[in-house]
């Protein structure tokens, strides 16, 4: 299958009636895209004569850990659903079973932590982006702002996926802490 072939296969499984893949794989996926386009302009900027051997050897730094974010962020869509999966489980349980009430709220935490984990992966490229923004090549630099506003919908999606399971963790600490992590993630969009 070509790569139009399974980018077609995921945008209608989206569209499918299942609640998986839902925003939290979307955004994922939205933030592997990002990074694979900063990936690109990398790429396509190495190939160029002109570029000095100093941009050179920073870009190339710059390849091994934006493959290892693309992976991570990758990752994060099936995480997402895994997720989504670990709350049916837990809702499946018997309402008068004593375990129920905490494997719901462990179920909700993770939900809310894997896109949590996908922003700040998110972030981690931002932040490499602006590194090398200014070794990229004018040709190819619109795709650079291209995957930063990719990456920037990725965290914005990400944080509506926090707060969509956020109303229903009852842990006041851990409900503080993903709070915190939203008002930093909203500060870098």
């Amino acid at each position: 299958m070509d790569c139009y072939g399974a980018a077609e296969q995921f945008i209608t499984a989206l569209a499918s009636a299942d609640p998986t893949p839902g925003g939290g794989a979307a955004a994922a996926h939205t933030g592997a895209m990002g990074c694979a386009l900063l990936l690109m302009a990398v790429g396509t900027t190495l190939k160029r004569k002109n570029i000095s051997q100093e941009v050179r050897e920073r870009l190339e730094q710059h390849i091994k850990l934006l493959t290892s974010l693309k992976n991570e962020l990758n990752g994060y869509v099936s995480k997402d659903g895994d997720a989504y999966a670990g709350y049916m489980t837990a809702r499946k349980l018997p309402v008068d079973n004593p375990q129920r009430e905490t494997a719901l709220q462990d179920a909700l935490l993770y939900a809310a932590r894997v896109p949590a984990s996908t922003a700040t992966t998110a972030l981690h490229v931002l932040k490499e982006l602006d590194l090398i923004k200014g070794d990229i090549a004018d040709i190819i630099y619109s795709d650079v702002l291209c995957a930063k506003h990719l990456l920037q919908a990725c965290i914005r999606c990400a944080i509506e996926n926090i707060r969509a399971n956020l109303v229903f963790i009852q842990h006041v600490d851990r409900k503080a802490e993903l709070e915190k992590q939203i008002a930093t993630f909203l500060k870098s969009c």
